[in-house]
């Protein structure tokens, strides 16, 4: 099974926020699991490979939950101290599977 994740922020700065949030979980992996990530961007895509499929779903749920995280926290808590943005940014504009 092999499954690519894209996730579009709204930026670049954001995507290398996001990217550098996301690559301390993502080390260790079983040893029939290929999995690789790159920047291209405002786009950071994850390609998750392994001949069994819940390795692979459960990566994949993993890095969703992980970014949403980023999001709801991070993002929010970046735009408040600015006083910018009120309200949820849409600084992940959309996470395609």
């Amino acid at each position: 099974m092999v499954v690519e994740l894209s996730i579009e922020c709204s930026d670049a700065l954001v995507a290398e926020a996001l990217n550098q949030a996301l690559m301390p979980d993502n080390r260790y992996f079983p040893k029939d699991q290929r999995f690789q990530a790159s920047k291209e961007g405002s786009i950071i895509r994850f390609d998750v490979a392994s001949p069994r499929a819940r390795p692979v779903v459960s990566t994949v749920a993993s890095i969703i939950s992980d970014a949403r995280l980023f999001r709801d926290i991070w993002l929010i808590a970046k735009t408040k101290n600015s006083g910018a943005l009120r309200g949820r940014p849409r600084e992940l504009a959309h996470v395609q599977r």
